[in-house]
């Protein structure tokens, strides 16, 4: 993906070959941006639910579309 691509909230799944450990992986962007304080982008902050948020380059990130839910379900994080 691109910087331009990647919104807060975005469904993505981190690419099998990403060398952090999290490849292939699913989860939902937090934020994008510089995390260090220095002036470049570094990277997206990923919430692949679990008790830690990864930051992730963009290059490594495929967004992917989740089929909607039937009416009167619901989607929730345990």
């Amino acid at each position: 993906m691109r910087w331009e691509e990647i919104k807060p909230g975005q469904s993505v799944r981190i690419c099998d070959n990403h060398d952090s450990g999290f490849g292939g992986r699913c989860g939902r962007v937090v934020a994008i941006g510089t995390f260090i304080g220095i002036s470049e982008r570094i990277g997206a902050l990923i919430d692949i639910h679990e008790p830690l948020l990864v930051i992730i380059e963009p290059e490594a990130l495929d967004e992917i579309n989740f089929e909607p839910l039937p009416p009167g379900w619901a989607e929730f994080d345990i």
